[in-house]
């Protein structure tokens, strides 16, 4: 219980309570039913969250080396438009036509890595010019239209007899859980952190920091764009200005959920309920009157309140 109480996720997950407290009071309808407590709602929190939450499990690897990915928006805007283009032009079947969207995330994370391993380049302007190149090949592909996947999608559509609604949450836990197994019990997770708490004492005890930060930014672009791929379903459009300015909520998901931008502690779980959490304050504030002008500068506060939060308790338990 006591090891239990100090794990970061668990400040996190009440967090997360006291916010779904806060809006369920606050919401409370006088008559009729509850417009933000109710199962039609909850799974479209879920369904959204999950778009941040797939990409915010690469952001925390990342970000847990000590670097930083600014390119996972335009990686999700470009895995929508390619998955379209071969779904929606080329008539391939859907599976073929996302595993093509994949190999967006798969040469944005190779591209990054070699910029930032080979080339030495920070991350940051590494994934920035990454992020500004994919996000214009999107155009480029579309000429400022869109595909219509939804077009050639079936109606209440079904995959293994469970409503495609439910399919992003699914594939959100069941990576989040894949990966903080992998994080947690596995040498490549050890190797992760040792990385971002010293990354010389880590080389100088053998560990391959270069192969470490190649796949793990292969890992975040790859989840990226499986983000797009869900995304480019659920949307029913391949379009490149999808998830324009993602990046900065996905990072800030990863941070909320506990992840130090110093390196060397994070989580993965921390993360995904780190976009729950943004995901809850998205739907929820648009539902107060007068709010929705607020929305950002809100969001914007409940990062720095949180993770200020976050840095008092980890001083104390220090």
């Amino acid at each position: 219980m006591k090891r239990l109480l100090h794990a970061r996720e668990f400040s996190t997950v009440m967090i997360l309570l006291l916010e779904v407290a806060f809006f369920t009071w606050y919401l409370w309808p006088t008559s009729g039913g509850h417009p933000f407590l109710n199962v039609g709602n909850s799974l479209l929190i879920l369904k959204y969250s999950s778009i941040y939450g797939i990409a915010a499990i690469g952001a925390a690897m990342v970000i847990i080396t000590g670097g930083i990915d600014l390119s996972p928006g335009a990686v999700i805007g470009l895995t929508s438009v390619v998955t379209g283009y071969f779904f929606v032009q080329t008539e391939w079947s859907l599976f073929a036509s996302a595993a093509m969207g994949l190999c967006v995330g798969l040469s944005a994370g190779l591209a990054s890595s070699w910029l930032i391993v080979g080339m030495k380049l920070p991350p940051f302007i590494a994934t920035l010019g990454v992020m500004g190149i994919w996000r214009g090949a999107g155009y480029i592909i579309t000429e400022a239209r869109f595909y219509d996947l939804s077009a050639k999608l079936p109606r209440n559509w079904m995959v293994g007899g469970i409503s495609i609604d439910w399919v992003p949450p699914i594939v959100m836990v069941a990576l989040a859980g894949v990966f903080q197994v992998v994080m947690k019990r596995f040498q490549w997770g050890r190797a992760v952190f040792a990385v971002g708490g010293n990354e010389t004492a880590a080389l100088f005890s053998g560990v391959r920091v270069g192969l470490i930060k190649t796949s793990v930014y292969v890992a975040a672009g790859l989840l990226a764009s499986v983000s797009g791929v869900v995304l480019a379903i659920v949307q029913g459009q391949g379009k490149a200005d999808l998830a324009n300015g993602y990046e900065l909520d996905i990072i800030a998901s990863a941070v909320v959920g506990g992840t130090s931008l110093t390196g060397g502690r994070g989580s993965v779980a921390g993360a995904v309920l780190g976009a729950l959490i943004f995901g809850i304050l998205r739907n929820a504030l648009p539902q107060i009157p007068g709010a929705t002008f607020y929305d950002r500068v809100i969001v914007g506060l409940a990062v720095i309140v949180i993770v200020v939060m976050d840095q008092v308790l980890v001083r104390r338990r220090a």
